[in-house]
């Protein structure tokens, strides 16, 4: 055998034997890993806040077609975060996912992330928490950034609010990047450890809230309210705690969950202002277009009267108050 060849072998050989004890070492899986996450997310995701927010032993990526990705665990957790990235008022991802952001479930409704993120973050039901957040960009409406996420965590005793803070620190570094990759100017905001706290959690007494639940005569659920949410909300209830009717804000490509959902009555939230189904809605002029504010009611047969209709307009004028819109419309006469 010829020298070269010889050589050839040998270091074939010291390589196969090195990424023997690579492989059983782990580093190899970790480079593997980190080199698929890489080249499919382009800094979509951090593994470690992955590893954090979702329970995951190992992180790998996939791309998904378009500028979004999946970043999963190849190991025994199943735990992921799918991320979808869309530009425009319409984005289908929003128009497929209606249920997630019209859940009535305290644990389960959206909360703003804060901190000047036009985001919000969802605990899920079970193993599944959510996000999502919207950026202007471009000239106009069909140019704005819609990012969505989606997560499976690994089974474990997290609490609501834990979940709700991993997703926070995923869905604010995923816009921070789509922002850079799509060419949009970086949301005004400042680095986050976790989304708002105790939120829909503590029945306020009638005229007691602070939140987006401030200015309501009647006992409330709420969260911080936040200028930069691109969703708001409150929940009505009766003396007992229960819940009774939901407010709802939503702004940009938001008013397009109600709006598109599948099991809405095809009257619902049409026009500037109406009642349907003991439902009401009114609608205001922002920078990002035009809201959508929403009353309907919890339980069956819920009526709605005069004090509902003053929570929806008190509700509905705060909050475009700090989104910086005009007056909502008035509440159309029963």
């Amino acid at each position: 055998m010829k020298k070269p060849v010889i050589a050839a072998a040998a270091a074939a050989a010291v390589l196969v034997a090195g990424g023997g004890i690579v492989y059983a070492t782990g580093t190899y899986d970790d480079w593997r890993d980190a080199r698929a996450l890489d080249d499919a997310c382009r800094g979509l995701v951090d593994a470690s806040e992955v590893q954090r927010a979702l329970g995951a032993d190992r992180v790998s990526g996939k791309g998904t077609g378009g500028a979004g990705c999946l970043a999963y665990d190849p190991g025994g957790t199943h735990a992921f975060v799918a991320i979808s990235v869309q530009r425009g008022r319409d984005a289908e991802w929003i128009k497929n996912n209606t249920g997630l952001f019209l859940t009535k479930r305290p644990a389960e409704m959206l909360v703003p992330v804060g901190k000047g993120w036009p985001a919000a973050v969802s605990a899920g039901s079970d193993t599944k928490p959510y996000a999502t957040a919207f950026l202007p960009c471009g000239k106009g409406a069909d140019d704005d950034l819609v990012l969505n996420l989606t997560a499976s965590r690994a089974p474990s005793t997290r609490s609501v609010q834990e979940d709700r803070d991993g997703m926070a620190v995923l869905v604010t570094r995923a816009l921070s990047a789509a922002a850079k990759d799509q060419g949009c100017a970086q949301p005004d905001a400042s680095k986050v450890q976790g989304a708002l706290a105790d939120a829909f959690t503590d029945l306020k007494k009638d005229g007691a809230a602070s939140g987006t639940c401030q200015g309501i005569s009647a006992p409330s659920y709420e969260s911080a309210a936040d200028a930069a949410a691109p969703i708001e909300q409150c929940l009505l209830a009766d003396a007992a705690g229960v819940p009774t009717f939901r407010l709802a804000a939503y702004y940009g490509p938001y008013t397009n969950a109600p709006r598109r959902n599948p099991w809405r009555n095809p009257y619902d939230y049409v026009g500037a202002r109406g009642t349907n189904d003991g439902k009401f809605w009114i609608t205001a002029s922002c920078p990002t277009g035009t809201a959508l504010y929403t009353l309907e009611p919890l339980v069956p047969h819920g009526s709605v009267g005069a004090s509902e209709r003053q929570a929806l307009s008190s509700f509905a004028a705060r909050s475009a108050k700090r989104h910086g819109c005009s007056s909502p419309n008035e509440l159309p006469s029963i």
